[in-house]
């Protein structure tokens, strides 16, 4: 999955409340509201909210996947929201609750082997495995972790064919499994990897159009696809329409409003670009929900618009700024990012030497973010602008 998205699905991608389809797993209506205000909670990025509703159900249905979905959801979204990825003690609280959470659910399956939800749940948590292994290049591991993800999710649908939610992660796999040539080059030697994007396309659309829980989750996916350029599903007009659907349903949640961003710089709307860029910036401080390490984001979004019009000059002096204004932060990706950036504006300028500074710069940190290739490209041949522009405005 693109890097860019990862940050805005993370909260909602895992986030299938299961509801019981037998009746003597019927849940009072008290736990569905408790599970649905926790759920909205970490959509808004209000983690209090969320930890507290989802701590109810924990208590009074420990095992059950309500629980384990919102404990694993919580701590991903923290690790992708507030820190960025960026904050290896996070890394492990999330990686210590989802193991937890995905032995909790195997435990609820033992007791309840029929119960569909177990295995929706089960195979979302496993898919959240393989997002997290991919985003860390462990290949093999995340495959394997998918596939376990897409059994339980056809599981899922051979006990309740209705289940139209598991249609969400059976289109993921398809589409990315046909479309990611670097994991199947790396596991070809290993096993068959098959996918087929149209159909992923598909699924995902009958998720949109009929899931319960997942087709908030099935437009986003959809945006990242629509977005990806020179693919045959490149619509970015009807992105667009997407976010603005789901920023009017979820309208605190900053990285909605990224995601708008993106979407208009695709469809090339680069005054509105640069003005909700702004108007990103400003709420950064006067909002709680938009926070300081979001500053590099507003900045790459406001940078690589001018560098797309062709103005470099301003989008040196943006990055600059940027710079001085982050400088009391730790590494971020879209900081880091943006320090790779202000390089290949210092070639285009001409001003090969501080553009070397720059790729080496980038070089000093850890590369958690997978810049290393490109920043060692550009040390050895200087950025020119490619005849097809100067690309998508995310980390690539």
């Amino acid at each position: 999955m693109r890097k860019w998205l990862c940050l805005v699905v993370a909260a909602c991608l895992f986030a299938t409340v299961p509801v019981p389809a037998r009746a003597e797993l019927s849940l009072p209506p008290d736990v569905m509201h408790h599970a649905a205000i926790g759920i909205n909670g970490v959509y808004n990025l209000d983690y209090d909210t969320a930890q507290e509703n989802i701590a109810w159900v924990f208590e009074h249905y420990p095992d059950h996947p309500f629980a384990h979905f919102g404990n694993a959801m919580i701590a991903w979204s923290r690790y992708e929201y507030e820190f960025e990825t960026s904050d290896d003690k996070q890394r492990k609280v999330f990686e210590k609750i989802l193991d937890d959470s995905i032995a909790g659910i195997k435990r609820w399956i033992k007791k309840y082997p029929n119960d569909s939800n177990g295995y929706m749940g089960i195979g979302a948590l496993y898919g959240l495995r393989a997002l997290f292994n991919m985003r860390n290049r462990n290949w093999v591991t995340s495959y394997f972790a998918g596939r376990k993800a897409i059994s339980n999710l056809e599981k899922s649908l051979s006990l309740d064919p209705t289940y139209y939610d598991a249609y969400f992660g059976l289109g993921i796999y398809q589409y990315f499994a046909g479309t990611l040539p670097t994991v199947i080059k790396v596991l070809a030697k290993i096993v068959a990897i098959k996918g087929d994007p149209a159909k992923g396309v598909q699924y995902l659309n009958l998720s949109r159009q009929k899931a319960h829980f997942t087709a908030d989750s099935s437009k986003l996916i959809l945006i990242e696809v629509q977005n990806t350029r020179g693919s045959r599903f490149y619509a970015p007009e009807k992105s667009l329409e997407y976010i603005r659907q789901l920023r009017a349903k979820f309208p605190k949640n900053p990285l909605m409003h990224y995601v708008e961003i993106i979407c208009l710089y695709e469809t090339k709307n680069y005054d509105e670009v640069t003005a909700q860029a702004n108007q990103f910036l400003q709420l950064i401080g006067s909002d709680k929900f938009y926070k300081d390490i979001y500053i590099p984001r507003a900045y790459t979004a406001l940078a690589t618009t001018q560098m797309a019009q062709g103005n470099f000059e301003r989008a040196r002096q943006l990055l600059e700024e940027g710079k001085r204004k982050t400088s009391h932060q730790a590494p971020s990706r879209w900081g880091v990012w943006n320090e790779l950036r202000l390089g290949q504006v210092y070639d285009v300028l001409g001003e090969r030497e501080k553009a070397k500074a720059q790729y080496k710069y980038v070089l000093s940190f850890k590369d958690k973010w997978g810049f290393d290739d490109l920043a060692k490209s550009l040390l050895k041949k200087p950025y020119t602008v490619p005849p097809d522009g100067v690309g998508p405005l995310p980390p690539q």
